[in-house]
């Protein structure tokens, strides 16, 4: 008798938390379902090619992937796989329904951007925020990213590098989707 109490307790305790995890499960999916710009980046998911450079310091050629993951919650970009020059960065959209990135870059760091208020439907500008990035504000680390949506099968990308707390050279590169 006493075990039949124990696992219905248990049973009702289960029971009530779980509305509470479904709630916080929607509504990170509402979220990211209602953010447009959110579903520009996740129309990237495949495979592209670079295929033109506008750096001072002359990016890599090669092939970047995006692919949408978490139940649709984040988008993963890998840069240059399997070169010295590989990163990854991640979109999602916050809890405040804004558009984010954390890049994993080749200086060793990990810059969080927000989106900043679109000016154009096709571009997107992210740029470091002060209060999350504290850490890295006085080490070279990638401070803004601009992408700029052409067409479906094209975009540009320019991400802007800073030193000693200000802008130092841009890297940009413009994308081709990889055809099936």
């Amino acid at each position: 008798m006493k075990s039949f109490k124990a696992c219905s307790l248990l049973l009702l305790t289960v029971a009530a938390m779980a509305p509470g995890a479904i709630a916080a499960e929607k509504t990170a999916a509402h979220s990211a379902a209602k953010n447009s710009t959110f579903d520009k980046f996740k129309d990237l998911a495949g495979e592209w090619e670079v295929a033109h450079t506008s750096s001072e310091h002359g990016m890599p050629g090669g092939s970047i992937s995006y692919k949408v993951t978490a139940g649709g919650a984040a988008v993963v970009e890998t840069t240059f796989q399997g070169t010295p020059h590989e990163m990854l960065t991640m979109y999602y959209v916050d809890n405040d329904g804004g558009l984010c990135l954390t890049h994993y870059c080749v200086l060793g760091n990990r810059p969080h951007m927000r989106s900043l208020p679109q000016t154009s439907a096709d571009t997107v500008v992210f740029k470091c925020d002060h209060k999350d990035n504290a850490a890295i504000e006085n080490e070279d680390h990638m401070h803004q990213a601009t992408f700029t949506f052409l067409d479906r099968d094209h975009v540009k990308s320019e991400w802007v590098l800073y030193k000693d707390g200000k802008a130092d050279s841009a890297h940009g590169f413009t994308l081709v989707r990889k055809k099936k």
